[in-house]
């Protein structure tokens, strides 16, 4: 997905063809996988990097952006009123999209065993890190449809650069253009560092082919995981849609966190667990939300086949760790 969108973004400045558009997703891809094969410390400094710079932008966005509607505040209103043009109809199948731009932070307890202090460090780093995402995301789109119509918005796949050229000119678009490209990067960054720590442990645990708990002989990373990943994207960039992979990553998920939901009212149950804050009423109201965006995902407008897969790839999970049970 990020692939996909570095290049859209990238397109703002030259024009590629096919075949060019390949090989810079593929350079794109294997150039964090490298990165992320030379450990989790040079991963994490890249990613720190390129999360202050990719802030940057977006703050210069926020700042111009009220000070605009400041003066002129009939922008505003005439962009926002009616709040919603066409209805609350499509609202489940924009929460499936929403969602998908919030997860992430599960992420962060993957690489615990690589981590100074993971028990305070990561709960720190997820509150920490969500807080900072909803308050950049919320303002970010509150001055992107405010500053521009949704008919005209609705008409292009890079809303930032059109947002920095009605605010700041032509000087504008290219800062936000070169803020979505380090922000694709250091987004697909994180991913793929956790990822492959995810594949990696299941397949200690015996619940992923053995290939993906190779370890580089030099760096000590799960570098087979991390290639074998970005052979996997790769190909998915080429043959699939944006809207679709996230349709089908957002089921995929919504099915994951069903299950650590479940597991957490059970493991709540048993006394000699140390009781969590919201450890009742958090689980289930994940899962009426994880219920209600499965259901939004199969009522969509996702092609079938694509929610085919879905189901059979979810189906065999529920065999696989079914039988892993059963044998434990």
């Amino acid at each position: 997905m990020f692939a996909i969108a570095f290049v859209q973004y990238l397109q703002y400045f030259i024009i590629l063809g096919f075949y060019q558009q390949l090989l810079i997703k593929a350079v794109f891809l294997f150039t964090l996988t490298y990165i992320n094969i030379r450990g989790v410390k040079a991963a994490g400094r890249v990613n720190d990097a390129l999360t202050i710079i990719k802030l940057s932008p977006l703050l210069l966005l926020m700042i111009v952006g009220i000070g605009f509607f400041a003066f002129h505040p009939e922008t505003l209103s005439s962009n926002y009123l009616p709040f919603a043009p066409l209805g609350f109809g499509n609202f489940g199948a924009a929460l499936v999209l929403i969602f998908w731009a919030y997860v992430g932070f599960e992420m962060g307890t993957l690489p615990a065993s690589e981590v100074k202090n993971p028990r305070t460090t990561i709960p720190k780093a997820i509150i920490t890190g969500m807080t900072i995402v909803i308050i950049f995301y919320l303002l970010t789109n509150f001055i992107v449809y405010g500053r521009l119509n949704w008919t005209v918005l609705q008409t292009t796949k890079i809303p930032l650069v059109l947002v920095g050229m009605a605010l700041l000119g032509t000087a504008g678009a290219i800062i936000m253009a070169l803020g979505a490209l380090v922000s694709v990067s250091g987004s697909d960054e994180s991913g793929i560092l956790g990822t492959a720590r995810l594949s990696y442990a299941m397949s200690v645990d015996g619940l992923f082919p053995r290939l993906f708990s190779k370890e580089h002989p030099k760096y000590h990373t799960p570098y087979m995981a991390l290639l074998l990943q970005g052979v996997i994207a790769f190909a998915l960039c080429i043959f699939s849609g944006l809207s679709d992979l996230i349709s089908f990553s957002v089921f995929n998920l919504a099915f994951a966190f069903l299950l650590t939901c479940l597991a957490l009212l059970v493991l709540g149950k048993r006394k000699h667990k140390k009781t969590l804050h919201g450890q009742r009423i958090l689980p289930s109201l994940g899962i009426i939300i994880c219920l209600y965006l499965i259901t939004m995902y199969l009522l969509g407008s996702t092609p079938l086949y694509i929610k085919i897969i879905g189901i059979v790839l979810i189906a065999g999970k529920g065999l696989k760790f079914g039988k892993a049970a059963l044998n434990r």
